[in-house]
């Protein structure tokens, strides 16, 4: 089987997985052939494509971390805000995962819009069993860690959908709206004597940084328990997966950039490495763009073949990455809507950019290198000055209009990067900082916070990371929202 983009799907496909909607009745059968009125259908609802059946795909295996029922009876218990419901599924969950005595997370989770809360939980719920395992958790703590998973988010289901599905951006009342439902999720819970005080206490902080930067209560990495640790690095990466109304998804490859990037800062290093050790970069069924101009379909991307897996191309010949003679291939992309929808969804970002008014950024950092690779980073998407010291960004800011954001460089000779804040802050009012440096010490991070910085982010530079940092820090809104 393989995964097709719903842009992508014609009418004779064979359907490999059945389709449900949010209340877990089949909308489209396995092994049943695509009509036009079907197409029709799961595109209203917000799929975002389907798996099929093929020859090019044949004997391409993709299973589930648990099974159907299960999944859709764990969303049912959680709509319906059914915590005895959600306890019982909990075991059944953790049996499910420890009876398939191997780890695969390569299944793209196929859901319409309305089930986006739902499936999301269920999918928390998974991830953190997973890391648990890999922790030595016993049998008894997957299942708390795994109820955690199902409830953390159980407060969005008290937030109007229109606020939680709102594609423009959030005013600042709408924003701690949403923000409050890690504290609705822990009141839902708070008075139920059979949940544990750790399970409550993972579902009310599942939104705190290791950098004290999160929310409700700004803990520090060390207030924080390992089950919150663990909630957090999954809820954000799935959400960064996951198609929503206000954004697109990432590519695994670039979710786990994301991971990389944040960790120290947004996660705990050893939990961001562990979950790494099972998240296939490039899932079974997907389809990639090679060097050489060649697409195919993975077929195989266990162990050593993560980062080169064997390929199933287009002339139904088999390619291993990893092989000698093929190391000088690389991967360039995932092509998660083909060729078709890659040129269609560009030609619309280009003109929805072009018709907004720009961002500036204002970049200040001593080292040429460090400017040129911000630049090439963010050029595209917003209005770049570029300044090589803190008393040029003085300067600057006397004669031109304030920046929407500085992307300031703690570390520089004569006026380092806090200073030089310190003294914007004096003449010319609030304005955002990010804040970059080298150092990811306790000294330097209390500084930043200090000065109330807007982020902070570490040298060497990942670029997802970068310009998801960039737009939550512009739309007031993060991915893990």
């Amino acid at each position: 089987m393989r995964f097709m983009p719903i842009g992508l799907v014609k009418e004779g496909m064979c359907v490999a997985r059945t389709l449900r909607n949010a209340k877990g009745t089949v909308l489209v059968s396995e092994n049943s052939t695509l009509t036009n009125a079907m197409i029709t259908k799961l595109k209203s609802l917000g799929f975002q494509g389907l798996y099929v059946e093929d020859e090019l795909s044949s004997e391409i295996e993709i299973e589930d971390m648990i099974s159907e029922r299960v999944r859709y009876e764990s969303s049912f218990y959680i709509r319906n805000k059914d915590i005895d419901g959600c306890k019982r599924i909990s075991k059944k969950i953790v049996s499910d995962i420890l009876d398939r005595g191997f780890i695969s997370l390569d299944l793209i989770d196929l859901r319409e819009m309305d089930d986006v809360t739902y499936s999301h939980s269920v999918n928390v719920a998974v991830y953190s069993c997973i890391l648990g395992m890999d922790m030595g958790y016993d049998k008894q703590a997957l299942t708390d860690l795994v109820l955690a998973g199902l409830l953390h988010d159980i407060g969005k289901l008290f937030i109007p959908k229109e606020i939680l599905n709102k594609t423009g951006r959030l005013s600042a009342e709408e924003y701690r709206l949403i923000q409050s439902h890690a504290l609705k999720s822990y009141q839902f819970i708070e008075n139920r004597t059979d949940i544990s005080d750790q399970i409550k206490d993972a579902v009310l902080h599942h939104h705190e940084n290791e950098d004290g930067s999160g929310y409700p209560d700004h803990l520090m990495g060390s207030e924080q328990s390992e089950y919150t640790k663990i909630l957090h690095l999954a809820d954000v990466y799935d959400a960064l997966i996951s198609r929503r109304p206000y954004k697109p998804c990432y590519s695994p490859v670039e979710a786990a950039e994301y991971l990389m990037g944040a960790s120290s800062l947004m996660f705990e290093p050893k939990v961001v490495s562990t979950f790494l050790t099972y998240v296939p970069l490039f899932p079974k069924g997907s389809f990639v763009q090679l060097s050489d101009g060649r697409r195919g379909i993975v077929s195989e991307n266990a162990d050593e073949h993560n980062l080169r897996p064997v390929l199933r191309l287009m002339d139904h010949t088999t390619l291993d990455l990893l092989l000698s003679e093929n190391l000088d291939i690389t991967i360039l992309s995932l092509e998660p809507e083909g060729d078709a929808m890659i040129v269609k969804s560009e030609m619309e970002r280009t003109e929805m950019v072009s018709k907004a008014e720009r961002k500036r950024l204002l970049i200040v950092d001593d080292m040429i290198s460090n400017l040129n690779m911000l630049r090439d980073i963010l050029a595209e998407n917003y209005e770049i000055t570029l300044v090589k010291s803190g008393r040029q960004a003085l300067s600057y800011l006397e004669k031109k209009k304030k920046p929407d954001l500085i992307l300031m460089d703690i570390m520089m000779p004569e006026l380092d990067g806090i200073e030089t804040v310190d003294r914007i802050r004096k003449r010319y009012g609030k304005i955002p900082v990010l804040y970059v440096t080298v150092k990811n010490d306790m000294e330097t991070l209390l500084r930043c916070r200090k000065m109330d910085m807007a982020g902070y982010i570490l040298k060497p530079y990942q670029p997802t990371f970068v310009r998801s940092e960039v737009k939550r820090i512009l739309e007031r809104r993060s991915e893990a929202v």
